[in-house]
């Protein structure tokens, strides 16, 4: 049996959900931008058809629109994050403690005094990314579980991953860190 706790971090927090927006979710994150440079390539070749100073104006200022659009989304993601952690004021009061067996994931939530415990099998998880320094554990297609690496105790990442190895594709394997110790804290 191996075990982790995960205190809730707001820097910690923000790097899962920029993961989120531009890993996790695929394609979807860039479709707007991807939009805009395709507009801004039509209007190109328009201008140059035309010879129209206007149009490519109009090219140089979508494609400009198309580069910002992903750090004003993850400007306005880190805003409501922050805004949301303020106006709960559990949030850093929070201590997620896991369990992980054969079957699936036991974990534990605790605010304060207040307790509660959920045990979540691997056929209910949707999917986890696995990172250089914590395992991302998706129990919906928007909230995940932060599982970091350094507080595992009872087996290794290398151990854990070989439990999540029964969800097949639905785990992010990085292969690449099989074997590699954490530096310590």
């Amino acid at each position: 049996m191996i075990t982790g706790q995960y205190k809730n971090d707001l820097g910690e927090y923000k790097r899962f959900s920029a993961y989120h927006l531009f890993v996790a979710r695929g394609i979807r994150a860039y479709l707007y931008p991807i939009v805009f440079l395709i507009f801004a390539a039509a209007l190109l070749a328009a201008g140059i058809l035309s010879a129209n100073g206007v149009l490519y104006f109009g090219a140089a200022v979508l494609f400009a629109v198309a580069l910002a659009l992903p750090a004003i989304m993850l400007a306005l993601q880190n805003a409501k994050i922050e805004k949301s952690v303020r106006a709960n004021r559990n949030f850093l009061r929070t201590t997620h403690s896991f369990t992980f067996t054969e079957e699936g994931v036991g974990l534990t939530v605790k605010v304060q005094e207040k307790q509660e415990e959920y045990n979540i099998p691997y056929a209910n998880i949707v999917r986890i990314f696995e990172r250089p320094d914590v395992f991302y554990i998706y129990i919906s297609g928007t909230q995940a579980l932060i599982v970091p690496k350094s507080s595992l105790e009872g087996g290794t990442a290398d151990d854990l991953a070989a439990l999540f190895r029964v969800l097949k594709k639905r785990f992010r394997e990085k292969k690449n860190l099989r074997g590699r110790t954490l530096p310590q804290e």
